[in-house]
């Protein structure tokens, strides 16, 4: 039997509504007060491990919850340090600092080294990967194997004000890259690279936020065909599928989001019937493990 990583981007609310234009709002806690609970408690009910994707900012705040979640056997890796976005279009002494600011901050929360990193709205390049292996990560997963990582740059693009450096030849370089984990080298050792989920063959997008996008038999469709695969499943999806936009009070902007208007009894079920279906036609492990267990490839 092949793996599976389900891993979630503990984006929170503020740095969600960032990348939809709206700037300098001051920084908001209900993810981990409200979806990340929700979320160990349905990792618990289905007995399998997850990776957190924390923003380092608030890794001193929420050490006690990270540490619950370490010792609930769950990994913590790096989404930079404040998500801004675009991500890649940093001057080098600010991405410095988001990369291994990140690391820092988060390895000093949970009393071990942080290993892992994913970028912002899946936004690298060399230079970003390089900077990741200079600042101690031995692993990234931030490439999207698939042609509607173009269209998610292009939306990007128009939201932004900092448009340098988006869509770049090597956009279209990942969306053909390939879909297994592999390394990355630049010549100066290498770092391992595990991509967000696609079909082998159409590169269709196995990734939670795409579910809200297309009907659900597609959807459904695409995980089976993945899982009868022999890829290596690695499912990302957001904190915020987690959240209630009424009954959380949610900042009302947050509606624009893919599946905030649903309500919180139907997001749950949507994702909790698709980690089951993964975990149950998957060994459900961490990248840490992946990686370190030597089978990862």
């Amino acid at each position: 039997m092949s793996y599976a990583v389900l891993s979630c981007d503990l984006d929170t609310v503020d740095r969600h509504l960032q990348g939809y234009g709206f700037d300098d709002l001051p920084p908001c806690d209900l993810i981990y007060r409200t979806a990340l609970p929700r979320l160990l408690e349905l990792f618990d009910q289905l007995g399998v491990p997850g990776v957190l994707f924390m923003i380092g900012r608030d890794a001193e705040a929420q050490r006690d919850l990270l540490l619950s979640a370490v010792a609930a056997g769950h990994e913590v890796a790096s989404h930079s340090l404040t998500h801004p976005q675009p991500f890649s279009a940093l001057g080098d002494a600010e991405l410095r600092e988001e990369i291994g600011g990140s690391r820092r901050r988060l390895s000093a929360a949970i009393g071990s080294d942080v290993i892992g990193f994913r970028a912002p709205a899946w936004d690298v390049d060399r230079r970003v990967l390089r900077m990741v292996r200079e600042a101690g990560y031995r692993y990234d997963a931030s490439i999207f194997p698939t042609p509607v990582i173009v269209a998610s740059r292009l939306a990007t693009y128009r939201r932004s004000t900092r448009k340098r450096a988006m869509l770049g030849l090597e956009v279209l370089g990942h969306a053909f890259a390939p879909s297994w984990p592999h390394m990355l080298h630049d010549g100066k050792g290498g770092l391992a690279e595990f991509p967000i989920a696609v079909t082998r063959w159409l590169r269709f997008p196995v990734y939670h936020t795409f579910a809200y996008f297309v009907s659900e038999r597609l959807f459904r469709r695409n995980l089976q065909a993945l899982l009868r695969s022999s890829l290596p499943v690695f499912y990302e999806f957001h904190a915020a599928d987690l959240l209630d936009l009424h009954r959380d009070a949610v900042d009302p902007r947050m509606e624009r989001h893919p599946g905030m208007r649903e309500s919180l009894a139907r997001k749950r079920t949507r994702l909790r019937d698709t980690l089951a279906a993964i975990a149950g036609a998957r060994r459900v492990t961490t990248y840490r493990e992946a990686l370190e267990s030597g089978v990862w490839n």
